[in-house]
């Protein structure tokens, strides 16, 4: 539903699933996109687009700036989502834990969107 698009959020357009980006901006009904899919680019698009929430949905709940953590190695393996790939199944990862960097991550990760979960606030 659009209550769950906001800034950060993964969408596609619901006319054409191929037609994917992350929102930046959310305005009148309308959210702007960047991180667009190759679909869009080939129809013209630039780095970013406007299209009206009502032709959106959410793909799933993750969201750029998000802080997550790995569902297989658990809460100290965490960091926060700054981009998605691959029609979204797989999230960007920054800003990561001692944890990770001793797995031998460096600055970031990619890891599929299955295997994270959202960190919880303690």
């Amino acid at each position: 539903t659009m209550d769950d698009i906001e800034v950060g959020s993964f969408v596609a357009f619901a006319d054409n699933p191929a037609c994917t980006g992350v929102v930046f901006e959310v305005n009148d009904g309308v959210a702007g996109l960047r991180q667009l899919s190759d679909k869009l680019k080939d129809m013209g698009c630039g780095e970013e687009t406007h299209e009206p929430l009502d032709n959106l949905k959410a793909v799933h709940a993750f969201k750029v700036g998000q802080r997550v953590h790995f569902k297989s190695d658990g809460p100290a393996c965490e960091g926060v989502i700054f981009e998605f790939q691959d029609d979204g199944r797989i999230a960007g990862l920054r800003e990561l834990s001692q944890k990770l960097k001793n797995m031998g991550c460096g600055e970031e990760t990619h890891e599929p969107i299955d295997n994270l979960a959202p960190l919880e606030s303690l």
